[in-house]
This record gives structure tokens, C-alpha cells and sequence, in this order.
């Protein structure tokens, strides 16, 4: 039982230290956005379904992918010069509008935000921006955040115009959907975590256990010394 509660209690402590710190460190770098969705969307007009889950909070991403080759570099970083026209709606059944944004999908006006142009690209960029090798370079508008306390589904319309300046290729337009489940690798760390502290706890009670146990056996006389001689 000694070497069971001794064991129990060193697993448990690594697991929940490795636990609690991987956890921890993937929540705070974590953007609070998890993608479930990628739809391509083509110059103009765009309608996708969402089918939300209850009491899940969603954002809306679009994203375009530009050409790094070819750009000016300035201070380290590219510079890309796009304007192009954007309108976001989301709507229920009812025609109820639950996000909208109108305006300028421009990589140097907020709330547009670029990723990818620095030699170090933000530990913040969407997710399907962060693919092995070079990183894309994207501008990312979010619409949003928006929630739904049941499964209706809503229509997400998207109206992209093209480019009014023309100066950067671009090579992918996308429709990004988020909602604010956690990802896998956080959960799993603080199961991890939870289970090594169910493993210390275990182990503790052995340890204790097994103390009164040997304690009540001496003073029984269960357990005698060994004569010196």
C-alpha cells in the first residue's frame, strides 16, 4: 500500500504540473476563437447556411490570401495595397439581422487586420493561415460575435467586390466560421491535469491510510522491535 500511495502521488504531481502549465499556456495564447468551417467565397454575392449550436457564440471571419512575391517590403514587413468592398449579413428565418458589417475589406484599415507580412507572424492569426512553411499573408475581417438559443439555421450573405487597386495578386478568398469552443489540446491539458489530481489525492490517502494501519499495529504490539544486541 506504502509503495502504491508513493507512486500514485508522484504521477499524479507531474501530471497535474505538465497539466495545469501546457493548459494554461494554450488559454492565454489562445484567440478565443475556434474555426469549424471553411467555405470558399468568389467575387460578388456568396450565401452559406449556418447551423448553430445552442448558446454558442459565433463569429465570422473573411479572409482573402494575397501573393507574398512581388510585394514591397518595408521595415521588415510587406506591404499590400488592396481595397475591396464588403458587406456581411447574418440573418434568421425572419429576415432579423444578427451581424452585419459594411465597409472596406483593406488590409491597412482597421478593423482589417493583416497577418503574415512580418518576418514573425502573429501567434493571433486565423488558423487555416498557419500552415507549414511560409505563412500566408491575409487580411482577416471578423463580423460578429452573435448567438442562438436553438438550431435554426441562419444564412451567413457575403457581397466581395473586387479590387479597386489591383496592385497584389490574390489567391484565395474565404468564408470562415468560429464559435468559442475550446480546442482539444486545452481540454485535454486540464483533463490531464484533473486526472493528476485525482491521482495525488489517491495516493495521499494510501500514504495516510497506511501510517494508522502500521501506527495501530505497533501499539498492539502487532509489530515489535528487533533486539539490540
Amino acid at each position: 500500500m506504502r509503495l502504491a500511495g508513493v507512486v500514485l502521488v508522484l504521477l499524479g504531481l507531474v501530471a497535474t504540473v505538465l497539466g495545469t502549465f501546457s493548459g494554461c499556456g494554450s488559454l492565454f495564447s489562445w484567440n478565443g476563437r475556434h474555426a469549424t468551417a471553411f467555405f470558399p467565397l468568389e467575387e460578388g454575392a456568396n450565401t452559406q447556411t449556418l447551423v448553430p449550436e445552442p448558446g454558442r457564440r459565433y463569429t465570422v471571419s473573411v479572409q482573402v490570401v494575397f501573393e507574398r512575391e512581388g510585394l514591397v517590403v518595408r521595415e521588415g514587413a510587406a506591404v499590400v495595397q488592396s481595397r475591396m468592398p464588403l458587406v456581411v449579413r447574418v440573418k434568421d428565418p425572419h429576415g432579423t439581422t444578427r451581424a452585419e458589417s459594411m465597409g472596406w475589406l483593406d488590409p491597412g484599415e482597421p478593423p482589417n487586420v493583416l497577418y503574415g507580412g512580418a518576418a514573425r507572424p502573429s501567434a493571433h492569426a486565423p488558423p487555416s493561415a498557419m500552415k507549414p512553411g511560409t505563412p500566408e499573408l491575409v487580411v482577416e475581417r471578423l463580423v460578429g460575435p452573435f448567438m442562438s438559443s436553438d438550431r435554426t439555421p441562419l444564412s451567413v450573405v457575403v457581397d466581395l467586390g473586387a479590387d479597386r487597386i489591383d496592385s497584389a495578386r490574390i489567391l484565395e478568398r474565404r468564408l470562415v466560421i468560429y464559435d468559442d469552443k475550446l480546442p482539444p489540446t486545452i481540454r485535454n491539458a486540464f483533463i490531464v491535469a484533473v486526472a493528476g489530481l485525482g491521482a495525488l489525492a489517491s495516493g495521499v490517502v494510501l500514504l495516510v491510510v497506511g501510517w494508522f494501519r502500521r501506527r495501530g499495529a505497533l501499539k498492539r504490539g502487532g509489530i515489535r522491535s528487533r533486539k539490540i544486541v
